[in-house]
């Protein structure tokens, strides 16, 4: 995009408001004055993990004209650093094993910046001689993954065999506690007595003075016992697959879950439903079991959850949209135990549909992927096959 692109540039004193349509589709706004700098513009943006932002300033020789500079290259350039400063700040807040691999392919990802940086929302100043670039835009995080496979370690034969199991949850019920309030009463008393006597001749005479000071003390402390929540496991169609398609495109072995289920009596579904139906883990004795049953025979296992987490307020479009929260777990049999090889924390991903079954399924596998993307990272940066 370049400066003589009314669409794409916005001068100073105006506000920009523009939206990507996209599969986590954002409003991006900013309403500057003319007072107001690049960097204090503020983009107002939901789902931050798929947008980037970044700035760029360059000194010119001459003094701008009409808020532009004089030359085009001169916009360009700040253009051109502004993307490349955006792509690194993002990169930067990914997990470190992204980083890792993301760090090895940089240079390529830069040299094609326009393929990896969709739609730049642009805002600029220019102040005398410097021309100030701010740049919003869409990275396109499935461009950036399927260059990353291709540059995936290279192996000696194929890699490890794998079994990965997705609990797909709901809310079935919460039951909230009462706060636990304890109180702390304190009540001290002073009490205070003057006297005196005065003797004149043969008559005495005394007078007397007494006051008493009350102070009463309170406080206390508040505790909050967390809900309990007690959950609605569901089969999610596609989920499997959506996880399944991220780890063989990685060269991993993947052996379904149902049909390790049928084969090993101590790898049970049914148990791992039942207790994520109740809670957020699962038992030593279930853990150990599923271990014991695929010891030596598929050395990797994946346990995650996939909570929708219900429907989101949409004030973009007129589509439904769903939030769902997933977490994961990695075991490899090291000859000994299921050591934890790999984790991802608690993530939050959205869907957006036209009826609200269709934004739920859709949430779930952005955020299945998500996950699965995210394990083979990890398992890629330490070299694990």
């Amino acid at each position: 995009m370049t400066r003589r692109d009314p669409a794409t540039r916005v001068a100073a004193p105006l506000a920009l408001v523009m939206v990507f349509c996209l599969s986590n589709t954002t409003l991006i706004s900013a309403q500057p004055s003319d007072e107001a700098e690049v960097e204090a513009v503020q983009f107002e943006i939901e789902t931050s993990d798929v947008y980037a932002q970044g700035r760029a300033s360059i000194q010119m020789r001459k003094k701008c004209r009409d808020g532009l500079p004089r030359k085009d290259e001169d916009f360009e350039a700040a253009l051109l650093n502004a993307k490349i400063n955006a792509m690194r700040t993002w990169s930067a807040r990914q997990s470190t094993a992204f980083t890792g691999l993301y760090t090895s392919s940089e240079q390529e990802i830069l040299n094609e910046i326009d393929r990896y940086l969709l739609n730049p929302a642009q805002r600029y100043k220019c102040d005398k001689k410097t021309f100030t670039m701010a740049v919003t835009a869409q990275v396109n995080v499935e461009a950036i993954a399927g260059l990353l496979a291709r540059k995936k370690p290279q192996t000696s034969g194929p890699r490890s065999r794998m079994t990965a199991v997705f609990v797909s949850r709901r809310q079935r019920l919460v039951k909230p506690f009462d706060d636990k309030v304890t109180k702390i009463n304190e009540s001290e008393e002073f009490s205070e007595a003057e006297q005196s006597a005065e003797i004149s001749g043969s008559g005495m005479a005394a007078s007397g003075y007494s006051s008493t000071r009350t102070v009463n003390t309170t406080g206390g402390s508040t505790e909050r016992k967390k809900d309990e929540v007690v959950w609605e496991v569901f089969q999610a169609d596609g989920l499997d697959t959506a996880v399944n398609q991220t780890f063989t495109s990685f060269g991993f072995q993947v052996v379904e879950s149902s049909q390790v289920a049928a084969r090993y009596k101590g790898f049970d579904l049914n148990a791992f439903r039942e207790e994520f139906g109740m809670g957020d883990d699962l038992t030593p004795e279930t853990k150990n079991s599923a271990f014991e049953a695929i010891e030596k025979r598929i050395p990797l296992l994946v346990i995650a959850t996939v909570d929708v987490l219900g429907k989101q307020a949409n004030t973009r479009n007129d589509l439904f949209r769903t939030a769902v929260s997933v977490k994961a777990w990695v075991y490899k049999y090291d000859g000994l135990f299921y050591a934890t090889v790999a984790a991802v924390a608690p993530t939050v991903e959205y869907g957006e549909a036209e009826n609200e079954t269709a934004a739920e399924l859709n949430a779930l596998i952005n955020a299945a992927k998500l996950a699965s993307t995210e394990i083979v990272n990890q398992l890629n940066a330490q070299g694990i096959q």
